[in-house]
């Protein structure tokens, strides 16, 4: 196989994993006022989640609200996020000599299932993670702060993730037609 051919042949592979367009990208046009919207901002304040049950799963929760419907309260939701969290903090180096931890990962999993509400029927299930490195210190405020500081991080990126995997999902929801349109709403 000559080196354009692999080159064309790592093209193609590398394209067709990716959807037909952004997350967030126009999926449609008022033919109208030639307004645009695309299915995920329609669906904002559509999407419901679980109630939190911890203060680590309460980070994500407001995470992935925000990233799923912004600032508009959800109401009659068209689909449901559960999920569950845990996370660990592992000390990942340690001062010569004293033995005092001086750095740390915080690790933050998420396993979730996204269910449409008109007939309970699960769409999407799987766990994303994130890691987010941080110093130990043995200033007792800083040392708190930063485990803090590397939860929201990792509240935020593992939402993102999230968010990834189950965007196309309710995009191919909205063009089959599986539920009513969320404009005819």
């Amino acid at each position: 196989m000559s080196w354009s051919s692999r080159v064309v042949l790592l093209a193609a592979l590398a394209l067709a994993g990716c959807t037909h367009g952004p997350l967030y990208g126009t999926t449609s046009v008022d033919p109208a006022t030639g307004a645009r919207s695309s299915v995920l901002t329609d669906l904002r304040g559509r999407v419901a989640l679980t109630p939190a049950t911890s203060r680590t799963a309460q980070v994500f929760r407001n995470a992935m609200l925000y990233k799923l419907n912004g600032a508009t309260p959800v109401s009659n939701p068209l689909y449901e996020l559960r999920y569950s969290v845990t996370a660990t903090d592992q000390i990942s180096t340690v001062e010569a000599g004293t033995g005092t931890p001086s750095a740390a990962l915080y690790r933050m999993t998420v396993n979730y299932e996204l269910i449409r509400a008109a007939d309970l029927k699960t769409l999407d299930k799987g766990q994303r993670f994130a890691v987010v490195p941080y110093d130990r210190t043995s200033q007792l405020f800083a040392a708190s702060r930063a485990v803090i500081d590397a939860r929201d991080q990792a509240g935020e990126a593992v939402a993102e993730r999230v968010l990834g995997a189950i965007a196309p999902v309710l995009q191919r929801e909205a063009f089959t037609d599986v539920t009513p349109a969320v404009a005819k709403n």
